[in-house]
């Protein structure tokens, strides 16, 4: 294998199969990317932590990514442990058609070579099967002995016991049978995503549901700037993207600019006219249904999971939801317990949970689905703790139902109804400083667990709390928000 220029990357490809612009722009106009958000950020680097965990299927094998430091060396020196049989090689570099691939493990067998490419999920997604393809089809024509790829997937079956065994931890899945069907499609792809930078012009193709799928595009700021206005028809929930698409094709760019009579659903006709109106939606009879069912003493609750893709307690699996922080906040009082989970301390949580709640007779959540599924999961665990936790789980009352339903909406939601984006939009005195996200919460998390630093660890502590206790204190003021409407 022969040293070669290359022009398109496994990512660029997957791009390109995206969208021919975004493409273009990644190729040409790098610095238009969208900054990347730090749940993002976390979740690449998750991704890199699973790659170096799964190297240890194959021990022993040579990082060419850590002997080279830019693509030719890469490339000379698989072509060197190639030439010598080396039994296993990490980050192989192949160019072929002038694509680029790097390979997280390249295995031989029986004289034969075997890829493996490993990704931190639970399953096969479409976009892994295509990334996978792709690099089947250009290992296929470079190395006369490769045999066949697999994607690496996290095992969802596996439980920790005392030490983590890669090979139960890890399953695999042949692509050979989806990528030998699919050579010509990879050859004809590579050749138009070529042609288009050959061309050179920016391709002309509008926002589209392209835009989203399979994930939001790295240049999203770019191509929407001019569809991002507070009156965008595409901030106008309950529409859909078919039909926001078909309006912004015709030329409706704006929700002042939608005529009614292609409007079918009355609901969302009462969303377009609160829009144009600036006047909230108030349904006060659904908002006193609600607050009828809340009985004082009353507190807002709010839960913080762990969810690590490689279990770090006894007992557990890949990307197991582990409470591990709540905080409530009533009229007066607030508490708050949080557990390190160095052992298992689920038994813990919940008694704490079960005995701070008992003084309540209804507790107020927002969005009460992940607090509803740990206590289930509790209650699997701990089937003397069912009845409490039964009764704990009764007594939640679901505050973001009222926004969800559009009993209470304003425009300036637009189509998000996350708490923090009501909290903003009701102007609450509510801060989220460090934490903005349930991710970063467990990546504060694991730092606190593994901090040494006894002061360090102390901080993290606090921030974690914090902002948990934003989330109740958030839940709590939309409570009185509510009651406030009825007077």
């Amino acid at each position: 294998m022969s040293f070669q220029t290359y022009t398109l990357s496994k990512s660029s490809f997957l791009k390109f199969e995206q969208c021919a612009k975004a493409f273009f722009f990644h190729k040409n106009f790098p610095y238009l990317r969208d900054k990347i958000s730090v749940d993002k950020q976390l979740t690449f680097n998750r991704g890199h932590a699973i790659g170096a965990l799964a190297q240890e299927l194959f021990p022993g094998g040579v990082d060419v990514s850590k002997e080279t430091k830019n693509t030719t060396d890469a490339v000379t020196l698989t072509n060197e442990l190639l030439s010598k049989k080396s039994k296993t090689i990490y980050e192989a570099t192949f160019i072929f058609d002038k694509v680029l691939v790097m390979i997280d493990i390249l295995n031989l067998e029986n004289d034969k070579y075997f890829a493996y490419e490993v990704k931190s999920s639970l399953k096969v997604s479409e976009t892994y099967l295509m990334d996978a393809c792709l690099q089947y089809y250009i290992l296929k024509n470079s190395l006369p002995n490769f045999e066949d790829l697999f994607l690496v997937t996290m095992n969802g079956d596996y439980v920790l016991e005392e030490i983590i065994e890669p090979k139960k931890l890890f399953k695999k899945r042949s692509v050979k049978k989806e990528a030998e069907k699919n050579f010509v499609f990879f050859g004809e792809k590579i050749l138009a995503a070529n042609l288009v930078l050959e061309k050179n012009v920016i391709p002309n193709i509008s926002i589209g549901k392209q835009c989203f799928k399979p994930y939001q595009c790295d240049y999203f700021g770019s191509c929407w700037k001019n569809s991002n206005s507070a009156d965008s028809v595409f901030n106008l929930p309950l529409a859909g993207k078919d039909l926001l698409f078909a309006w912004n094709e015709s030329g409706v760019k704006t929700v002042g600019q939608i005529n009614d009579e292609t409007i079918e659903n009355k609901l969302l006709l009462a969303v377009k006219n609160s829009f144009i109106s600036s006047k909230p939606i108030v349904d006060l009879e659904k908002i006193a249904q609600l607050l009828l069912k809340i009985k004082q003493p009353v507190a807002a609750l709010d839960m913080e999971i762990w969810s690590p893709a490689v279990p770090a307690i006894k007992g557990t699996r890949p990307f197991q939801q582990i409470p591990f922080l709540f905080c409530i906040n009533a009229k007066n009082e607030q508490s708050y317990f949080l557990c390190e989970n160095k052992t298992d301390n689920r038994k813990d949580f919940a008694i704490e949970l079960i005995q701070q709640t008992s003084a309540y007779n209804s507790i107020l959540v927002f969005d009460k689905t992940m607090e509803e599924q740990c206590i289930n999961s509790l209650i699997g665990l701990f089937e003397e703790l069912e009845d409490p936790l039964t009764t704990v789980k009764n007594k939640f009352i679901d505050l973001s139902d009222i926004f969800k339903n559009f009993n209470y909406y304003e425009s300036s939601f637009k189509n998000n109804f996350s708490l923090k984006t009501i909290s903003e939009a009701l102007k609450l005195e509510v801060s989220f400083d460090k934490i903005r996200s349930g991710l970063e919460a467990m990546n504060y998390y694991e730092k606190m667990r593994s901090e040494d630093n006894p002061v360090e660890k102390q901080l993290l502590k606090e921030d974690l709390i914090s902002y948990c206790f934003s989330d109740t204190k958030a839940t709590y003021l939309i409570y009185k928000f509510l009651k406030e409407l009825e007077r």
